[in-house]
């Protein structure tokens, strides 16, 4: 008798897991933690997922398949990470570790071509054809790269309030929000894990404030460099729809559209989480592992 199939999307904030009969009925849905291979090990993302299961109560030895989408997992060398975590968390399941870029394309684009975006925590994008990645900009993570991510915005709005070049309305507020002293904010940054993450957590502050001159360039900005890098470079670029997944697109989609228009471009869907649309592909396409 088969047992539980599990679908995971995990970006570098949170993974969201949910658990499903084989005759695709979901069961339960457990969240954990983000899991990024490029910041974490092998021991510690399996005894996270075991603490997760655990405190849902759920059965980790009744799972028999899982299919794991999450940031970092480009190459086959994080991948087999991450493939080593859940396989001593689940020793009778088959595991499948996908890019969370192929999560963003199967969750906006499902089988149909386009260019899927990532704007969360961190950000990237593919052209997706035939159902796979074909071309790919490299985003390098939050200090090379990450145009208009989470931890895009938060470098900039941190810079700005370290050097002391916010006004004194915004610095106030700044303030009265985080409760950090500059000197605390630095040394979390440089001395504390998962800077990216830390340093994505001041996007918060643009929600409400967006009307702020401001904070509106810093987004606008970096939206615009996300097209001119991660978009406009692709062949044909103009000729595909778009599909963005993760919060800050999510929230602030007024914006990305009006970047997405001076491209030439229109954006087919967004999604905040995509495990639902994952979800729901896996039950109407259950052989797609064979194709990954």
């Amino acid at each position: 008798m088969k047992g539980y199939r599990i679908i995971a999307d995990s970006g570098s904030t949170k993974t969201d897991w949910v658990i499903t009969h084989h005759n695709q009925s979901i069961v339960g849905k457990v969240h954990t933690m983000g899991f990024n291979p490029y910041f974490q090990t092998t021991e510690f993302i399996r005894s996270e997922v075991q603490k997760g299961f655990e405190t849902a109560g759920f059965d980790r030895e009744s799972v028999s398949e899982i299919h794991f989408y999450g940031a970092g997992c480009s190459s086959m060398e994080k991948s087999l990470i991450v493939e080593k975590a859940l396989a001593g968390a689940f020793p009778n399941a088959e595991i499948h570790v996908d890019h969370d870029l192929i999560a963003a394309a199967r969750a906006t684009l499902g089988t149909h071509d386009g260019i899927a975006c990532i704007l969360g925590t961190g950000a990237n994008s593919c052209v997706w054809q035939g159902g796979k990645v074909v071309h790919n900009i490299p985003s390098h993570g939050y200090i090379f790269g990450d145009e208009g991510s989470g931890s895009y915005l938060g470098i900039r709005l941190v810079k700005l309030y370290v050097e002391n070049r916010l006004d004194r309305e915004l610095t106030g507020q700044f303030e009265d929000m985080f409760r950090l002293s500059r000197e605390e904010i630095i040394n979390k940054t440089y001395r504390e894990p998962n800077p990216n993450v830390f340093l994505a957590s001041f996007a918060s502050f643009f929600s409400g404030r967006i009307q702020h001159p401001i904070l509106e360039q810093i987004m606008r900005t970096g939206f615009e460099d996300f097209f001119k890098i991660r978009v406009a470079l692709y062949p044909n670029f103009q000729s595909y729809p778009l599909g963005f997944v993760g919060s800050i697109a999510f929230y602030y989609r007024n914006i990305l559209e009006e970047v997405a228009d001076q491209y030439g471009m229109k954006i087919h869907k967004f999604t905040k989480c995509p495990i639902d649309d994952l979800v729901e592909f896996h039950i109407k396409n259950p052989t797609a592992h064979l194709i990954d």
